[in-house]
């Protein structure tokens, strides 16, 4: 017996920065996480500016979060490959943001 298809849950990743000392362009960075994402991997960019008082500087923080429907029926199945897909491009992302997380934060070594 098959399972029905169209049930789905929502498969949520979250990358979170702490407040960064050089910010980047958030529509060079979404467009850039865009092509690596893929139409597999939908990502989504926002920051948040926040002052502790009014007189102080803004502190920015970003986060980038992408939201994939994974199928009930393929779970039950054991057709993993769009999972592992996934989980592959999520690698790719997290491998390039990290690359570029030292000068957002002021850690240049």
């Amino acid at each position: 017996m098959t399972p029905p298809e169209g049930f789905t849950f929502p498969l949520v990743f979250t990358w979170a920065f702490p407040p960064l000392v050089h910010p980047p362009d958030l529509l060079v960075l979404a467009t850039e996480v865009a092509g690596l994402g893929g139409v597999e991997l939908p990502l989504e960019v926002s920051a948040i500016d926040s002052f502790h008082q009014v007189t102080d500087a803004p502190e920015r923080s970003l986060t980038v979060v992408s939201r994939v429907p994974v199928s009930l029926a393929n779970v039950y199945k054991g057709d993993n490959d769009p999972v592992c897909a996934v989980l592959d491009t999520c690698r790719n992302v997290s491998l390039n943001l990290l690359e570029r997380v030292p000068f957002w934060i002021g850690d240049i070594r």
